[in-house]
C-alpha cells in the first residue's frame, strides 16, 4: 500500500525531443514545412498569408475578408462548403493576427484528397456574396456593440490607444460606422492582393503521407504570385507620456484594471528571465498577485500579468476587474509588489516552484506533435524554431534569485507605467 501520509518525491523533468521537420519551397515561392507524426490518423494544415490588420486600408478589411472565404464560392455556397467538410468528418477555421492572416484544415488522413481540394478552392476560388457579407456584418455590428459596453473592453481599448496611438494599427481602433464602410469591392481588391503566395507559408502537421504532401503542391501551387508589390505601410507608434487614465462607464458595478509598461521582445537576451520574473509576479494561479489581491485581501476573484512580443513592439501588463471601492487600493498593492521584487531576492523555495511550474508550462508546448506544430508557426515569426524552448528552459534553470532582481530593475520602472481604470469615476490613486 502507499503511504499516503506523504507527498511523493518529485522527479526532474524530462525535456521531449524535438520532432524533425522539413523544410521546401513551391514553383510560386511557397515555403512549406512538414512534421509528420505516423502515429496520428488525422492532419492540419495550416496556410498563413501576409494579410493580417496592419496591412489593410481600413478597419475590418482583413477579418471580414479572410472570414467571408468560408460563406460561398464559384462552385459551392456557404451552406454545401459547411455540408461537405461536415460530410468528411473535417472542419475549417480562420484566425486574423496583426501581421498574419491564417486558413486552418483539419482532416481525416483518409479524407485528404477531398478536403484539401476543398481549402483551395476556398481560397482561390472565393466569391464574396453579397448576402452573405450583409448577414456577417450584421452579427459582428451587433457583437460590438455590446462588448464596448463591458468595462473590461473599455480599459483594454484605451490602452492599446495610449501605447501605439490611436492610428496605429496595433490599436485596432474601430467604431461603430466603420461596419457600413466594408464593401464587396474592397474586400475583392485585398484579397486579391493578400491572398496569394507572396509570403505565404504552409505548415502540414500530423500523419503526412506522400499524397498529402503532393495533393498539397499540386493544388497550392496554383496560388498566384502577383508581379506587383503592394506598399508596406509605414505607420509610427504615437504613445502618450505613462500616467494615470480613467475611462468612465456610469452604474458600473466593477472597475476594470488595466496596468502596462514597455515588455520584453521574444529576441531579447533577458526575455527567458523576464519570463520568470512575470511568473512570480502574477503568471500562474499562486502568483504574487493573486495571493496578495486574491487571497489575502479579496479584491478580485482574479488576477494576472503577461508579456506580450509583437514583431514591432512589446508590452507588459497586469489585468484584473475589481468592486470599484477596490480599485485604488488595488492599483497600490501592484505598485508595491512591483518595488518589491526589485528590492528583495527572491526565496530560493518560492524561485525552486516558480522555475518548475515554469518548466512545466513550457514543455507542454512541446507535448505532442500539434503542440509543436502552433509553436514553430509563432517562432518562424521571428526567424527561429522550436529550438527555442530549449534554450529558454536552459536559462531559466541557471537564472539566479541575484540575477533576477537585475533584470527587474533594468526593465521595470513603476514612474513608467501605464494606468488605466474603467467604471465609475474613482479618486486619483
Amino acid at each position: 500500500m502507499p503511504d499516503r501520509t506523504h507527498a511523493p518525491a518529485l522527479s526532474p523533468l524530462v525535456i521531449p525531443e524535438l520532432i524533425p521537420y522539413s523544410h521546401s519551397k513551391l514553383p510560386n515561392g511557397i515555403d512549406l514545412y512538414i512534421l509528420h507524426d505516423p502515429s496520428q490518423e488525422v492532419f492540419r494544415l495550416d496556410i498563413n498569408f501576409e494579410a493580417g490588420a496592419f496591412y489593410q486600408p481600413q478597419p475590418l478589411i482583413a477579418s471580414t475578408t479572410l472570414n467571408m472565404l468560408n460563406e460561398g464560392t464559384l462552385l459551392h455556397s456557404s451552406s454545401e462548403l459547411a455540408e461537405i467538410f461536415d460530410y468528411y468528418g473535417a472542419y475549417v477555421d480562420f484566425s486574423n493576427g496583426q501581421h498574419k492572416a491564417e486558413a486552418s484544415l483539419f482532416s481525416l488522413t483518409k479524407y485528404a484528397s477531398q478536403t484539401i481540394r476543398l481549402l483551395g478552392e476556398m481560397l482561390m476560388q472565393s466569391c464574396f456574396p453579397e448576402n452573405e457579407l450583409e448577414i456577417y456584418l450584421d452579427n459582428k455590428r451587433q457583437h460590438f456593440l455590446t462588448e464596448k459596453q463591458k468595462t473590461g473592453w473599455l480599459a483594454r481599448k484605451k490602452l492599446a490607444e495610449l501605447l501605439f496611438g490611436p492610428f496605429h494599427p496595433y490599436a485596432n481602433a474601430v467604431h461603430t460606422d466603420d461596419y457600413g464602410k466594408v464593401t464587396r469591392d474592397l474586400l475583392l481588391q485585398y484579397y486579391q492582393q493578400r491572398i496569394n503566395a507572396r509570403h505565404c507559408t504552409i505548415l502540414l502537421t500530423g500523419n503526412i503521407t506522400d499524397t498529402i504532401r503532393q495533393q498539397t503542391e499540386q493544388i497550392f501551387s496554383q496560388l498566384p504570385q502577383p508581379s506587383d508589390t503592394p506598399a508596406t505601410p509605414d505607420y509610427n507608434f504615437e504613445s502618450v507620456e505613462a500616467g494615470y487614465y480613467h475611462v468612465q462607464k456610469d452604474d458600473a458595478v466593477q472597475s476594470s484594471i488595466r496596468i502596462a509598461h514597455k515588455g520584453i521582445n521574444l529576441r531579447d537576451e533577458d526575455y527567458a528571465g523576464f519570463l520568470l520574473l512575470n511568473t512570480v509576479i502574477g503568471g500562474y494561479f499562486g502568483s504574487r498577485l493573486m495571493s496578495n489581491i486574491r487571497e489575502s485581501k479579496g479584491y478580485t476573484y482574479g488576477i494576472h500579468s503577461f508579456n506580450v512580443s509583437l514583431p514591432l513592439y512589446s508590452y507588459w501588463c497586469v489585468a484584473t476587474d475589481v468592486n470599484r471601492e477596490y480599485t485604488q487600493a488595488t492599483i497600490e498593492e501592484v505598485r508595491k509588489e512591483i518595488r518589491k521584487i526589485q528590492t528583495e531576492t527572491i526565496p530560493e523555495e518560492e524561485l525552486s516552484l516558480v522555475k518548475n511550474y515554469l518548466y512545466g508550462d513550457l514543455l507542454r508546448e512541446l507535448d505532442g506533435v500539434f503542440a509543436q506544430s502552433d509553436g514553430l508557426k509563432q517562432k518562424l515569426l521571428y526567424g527561429t524554431d522550436n529550438n527555442f524552448y530549449l534554450q529558454i528552459i536552459r536559462k531559466i534553470k541557471n537564472y539566479t534569485a541575484a540575477e533576477l532582481q537585475d533584470i527587474a530593475n533594468k526593465h521595470l520602472h513603476p514612474d513608467q507605467l501605464y494606468i488605466v481604470t474603467a467604471g465609475e469615476s474613482t479618486a486619483h490613486p
